[in-house]
């Protein structure tokens, strides 16, 4: 493969910016796929699968829409202007079927009219849940599959007590259709509501980060489609840089092998990664540098903040990616080779979740105690990455 070709097939496996649409450029979330394809062979079964924000839900619900067999896959991405029967219009302009009528006279030709479900709801003024299942009911001779991705974005509660309500129905009446809803959120109540009718019908995925096996598996399948070589070293070192999150393992593995393609170099290489991470660090989503910004920003010559920021990116998390105040104390003496009051940090932390300092850090009582935990936890990698910025 020339240096042409290399770098034309680095734009296929390595994809920072858009989520993953091919089945053989996907990696982990083998669990998490196997529940989604349980749900739809079980009779009655919807799923709902929910997690943080870039750990890969969109791209596994891209491959839910084109990948699975034996089932009529349909994708809406939802947005903050969407209602009940704006979201059933944009799913049902996605099922269309042909209508074949005979004409009038003699060797009349037959004649064929195309049309989508979607026409079917302009009967109705106001969509109701029994209303998508009264079209939907003649079409269970097919299996339907309805994925309702970036669910978390629908601001009305009536939206999703709808839903609801509609999941139910369905799961009583219309065996052949299952939804699957996607969306950032830490539970299930936060993304659909309380509903304990809909536990025995939906089954809930939550979608973890990625371990550090699913994250080598993306470095290893764009390394080896790519013809490069790569050392454990280096590997490991990108795997810890993006703490879970595949956009991180993207970006880094993009810039340093287009860096070593360029160089004609047959491995990715330590320089590579060092000018991946300037390169990551400039290319990282605008709203996180910016809340980066206000957070560490400082007219004063000596400032912490941006100190504070790095102990708590390297503060260990718990169970709800949280950590505790003393965590960040001990990694701001080890950084600063300095003893540290906790006054003086507690009244960083408590700063940094406020507004003008981009509420980068959000307060959060765990079992009695305080605990902090970044807003958008796409903040930490990028933290860990100006750590090792070359200036």
């Amino acid at each position: 493969m020339d240096k042409k070709e290399k770098l034309a097939k680095l734009k296929e496996v390595y994809s920072p910016t858009a989520p993953i649409k091919r089945q053989d450029l996907f990696f982990g979330r083998i669990n998490q796929l196997k529940s989604v394809c349980s749900a739809i062979n079980e009779t009655g079964q919807h799923a709902i699968l929910y997690g943080e924000r870039g750990v890969g839900k969109t791209s596994l619900g891209n491959i839910m829409a084109t990948q699975l067999t034996n089932v009529y896959p349909v994708k809406v991405t939802c947005s903050r202007n969407d209602d009940f029967k704006s979201l059933w219009q944009a799913a049902f302009r996605k099922v269309s079927f042909a209508k074949t009528t005979n004409g009038t006279g003699f060797n009349a030709e037959k004649k064929t009219e195309y049309s989508t479900l979607a026409e079917q709801l302009n009967q109705f003024d106001s969509l109701l849940p029994a209303h998508v299942e009264q079209i939907i009911q003649p079409l269970q001779i097919y299996r339907f599959l309805f994925v309702f991705d970036e669910f978390d974005n629908i601001l009305k509660n009536t939206v999703r007590s709808q839903f609801a309500d509609l999941i139910k129905t369905l799961s009583d009446n219309c065996e052949n259709i299952t939804i699957v809803i996607i969306g950032i959120s830490e539970n299930v109540q936060n993304l659909i509501g309380n509903h304990p009718s809909l536990e025995r019908c939906m089954k809930q995925i939550k979608m973890p980060r990625m371990n550090s096996e699913e994250l080598a598996a993306i470095i290893d399948n764009g390394i080896n489609a790519l013809e490069l070589k790569i050392s454990s070293d280096i590997r490991k070192k990108i795997i810890e840089f993006s703490t879970g999150f595949p956009h991180y393992t993207h970006l880094l593995c993009k810039y340093g092998c287009k860096v070593a393609i360029d160089e004609d170099s047959s491995s990715y290489l330590n320089s590579h990664l060092k000018t991946a991470i300037n390169l990551a660090i400039e290319n990282v989503q605008e709203h996180i540098k910016e809340t980066y910004r206000k957070a560490t920003f400082s007219s004063a010559q000596e400032s912490q903040w941006e100190q504070v920021l790095i102990a708590s990116a390297l503060s260990i998390a718990d169970e709800y990616n949280c950590f505790t105040t003393k965590e960040v104390i001990s990694n701001f003496s080890r950084l600063s080779n300095k003893p540290v009051g906790k006054v003086n940090i507690t009244y960083n932390l408590g700063k940094l979740c406020q507004k003008d300092r981009g509420e980068i850090l959000e307060k959060i009582e765990v079992d009695g105690r305080i605990k902090y935990r970044f807003t958008n936890p796409l903040s930490k990698p990028y933290i860990i990455l100006k750590m090792n910025e070359t200036k």
